[in-house]
């Protein structure tokens, strides 16, 4: 009986339907692992790139205090914010990216990751972005993906 109460525990714990106490608050933008890199297998320009590692940006995760169950997820940067208010884990959303062009959103949290699924509604046949976010030595990381080339931007605690 132990052993099946534990098992639910751990299966209940690894796809939450809650993000942890611990993701929730404001990180600033510590540092970047091979983001240039990744940024240029994207085909970004030399001159965006720059811009973009020059503007600093902070991630905040809350609850939504107007809806329980629900979480504001915020980008905040020297050139644009985008503010995403009632995101439910698993549930697909319409909102403006970072780069100015709609696309459908879905956050979800899975085996201790917080997961941030883009998809460009305006641009034909561009594949979906993955952000992982997981928690390392107090910090946050922000994984990312493309063409083998794995980024990581780090956060700390603001």
């Amino acid at each position: 009986m132990k052993t099946l109460i534990f098992l639910c525990f751990v299966f209940a714990a690894v796809s939450a339907n809650f993000i942890p106490n611990e993701f929730l608050g404001r990180w600033k933008h510590d540092k970047d692992i091979k983001f240039d890199e990744y940024l240029e297998s994207k085909g970004v320009s030399w001159f965006v790139r720059k811009m973009i590692l020059f503007a600093g940006v902070t991630k905040v995760f809350a609850k939504d205090p107007n809806d329980a169950g629900s979480y504001v997820m915020e980008n905040l940067t020297s050139k644009k914010n985008t503010k995403y208010e009632g995101v439910k884990l698993g549930h697909e959303f319409t909102a403006e990216g970072m780069d100015g062009k709609k696309h459908k959103i879905t956050f979800s949290f899975n085996d201790g990751k917080l997961f941030e699924k883009h998809i460009r509604i305006e641009i034909d046949k561009t594949p979906e972005e993955v952000y992982k976010f997981f928690l390392k030595d107090d910090q946050l990381v922000m994984e990312l993906e493309n063409n083998g080339i794995v980024a990581q931007r780090i956060f700390k605690k603001a």
